[in-house]
């Protein structure tokens, strides 16, 4: 008796209709939802730059110059105790919240660990942000470091991330090696990049001098690298970002909707209809092929400016929908 199932799969159509919320980002274009390494040599600063990334969502300050959404912060501290973890935490700051947890209680991957990490979230269900300080910490003893295994060990954390739409962050190492590609120096199998949505890599060129460059690569956010100093507190300060000085032509698209909704409440159409609509409310050449991209890659912003959007089908036709939510005064 054959109990093979057939493949699950959907037409072109159906693909294109779907709807998507946006990306969530922890930290805005740094830190989005998924699973993010932080990998670097020994002894350059990870766990302090994890503690400040736990301080400032737990808080919802900004990290740098990057805005984070507030919440319930996890940091598993597995390499720390609590003497240390206490001294580290007082050269930074005095004042903790009482949303960031710390737990010292060693679980491995297939015995228990993603088990009590969801058991924390559901109890905890304004949860944004779990680091998890180590890797090595949490995986089980004899371990196969092969492709497959590192993949299939990195896939049961993006899955809860996926599941929960939070941020896990895994502490790593580099391999001494080497690379002019930053990303090759993470130690183990490229199956760790594979696995994994984010990869920071820190890097130190001189031991001990408290300035490191952040080297960031991810789905969803630009390449870029973050030059860091450490300061007398041990929090990082941002001294330089790559793409401050790069010339960014900024998609008007959100501009455009604004002007034509100023005056209407709704936006209704198949692509070329609307795109038709908007290039002549503006006097700028709109394209219907792109239209619906460009929608979506903007989709957080023209929440920010209080309107909506959605594709249906009508007839066999995709239909956008462009809706006026809020008043938004700016």
């Amino acid at each position: 008796m054959n109990t093979i199932k057939p493949f699950q799969v959907i037409n072109g159509e159906e693909l294109m209709d779907m709807d998507y919320k946006p990306v969530r980002y922890i930290v805005k274009n740094l830190l989005p939802q998924g699973l993010t390494i932080l990998a670097g040599a020994p002894k350059t600063g990870k766990s302090f730059l994890a503690l400040e990334l736990c301080l400032s969502v737990s808080k919802g300050e900004k990290l740098w110059d990057f805005e984070t959404t507030k919440g319930t912060v996890l940091y598993l501290c597995f390499e720390d105790n609590t003497e240390r973890l206490q001294n580290r935490i007082y050269t930074m700051t005095d004042d903790i919240p009482s949303n960031l947890y710390f737990c010292w209680e060693v679980s491995t991957l297939g015995y228990g660990l993603e088990e009590k990490i969801s058991l924390f979230l559901e109890e905890h269900k304004d949860t944004v942000l779990i680091v998890i300080d180590t890797f090595q910490c949490i995986r089980p003893q004899g371990a196969d470091y092969s492709y497959g295994n590192d993949y299939k060990e990195l896939q049961i954390l993006k899955n809860i991330a996926d599941k929960f739409h939070i941020s896990i962050l895994l502490v790593h190492h580099l391999r001494k090696q080497e690379n002019k590609d930053y990303f090759h120096m993470i130690s183990g199998t490229t199956g760790i990049q594979g696995a994994s949505d984010n990869c920071f890599v820190m890097t130190e060129k001189e031991r001990g001098s408290g300035k490191v460059k952040l080297y960031i690569l991810g789905r969803d956010i630009e390449k870029r690298a973050l030059e860091l100093e450490r300061n007398e507190n041990n929090i990082w300060i941002k001294i330089n970002d790559s793409l401050d000085n790069r010339k960014i032509e900024k998609d008007d698209i959100t501009e455009i909707i604004k002007g034509y909704m100023s005056k209407n409440d709704l936006l209704i159409g198949e692509p070329i209809a609307v795109a038709k609509i908007l290039s002549e409310s503006s006097n700028k050449e709109i394209s219907h092929l792109t239209l619906l991209k460009r929608l979506k890659k903007n989709a957080n912003e023209l929440l920010d400016n209080g309107y909506s959007f959605k594709t249906r089908r009508s007839n066999g036709k995709r239909i956008i929908e462009i809706v006026k939510i809020v008043t938004v005064e700016k």
